[in-house]
């Protein structure tokens, strides 16, 4: 089942949450791992909470159509 917006938003707050309080990546005895990437979160945020927006407002609205 696909995930709603909000959940969608939650998920990737606590995503940029980890990764401002851990750090970007981590070691595990000799091995690396990143965390996925902090400006790649936020774009994501910030494009989860314009349609989390337009939701609330009622979806997108169409004033005038001409037809062809």
């Amino acid at each position: 089942m696909a995930k709603s917006v909000e959940e969608q938003l939650e998920e990737t707050l606590n995503s940029i949450t980890a990764v401002e309080k851990n750090g970007q990546r981590y070691t595990i005895k000799d091995r690396e791992l990143w965390r996925a990437d902090l400006r790649q979160l936020d774009q994501r945020a910030q494009r989860l909470e314009k349609q989390a927006a337009r939701a609330k407002a009622g979806g997108i609205k169409i004033q005038r159509v001409i037809p062809l």
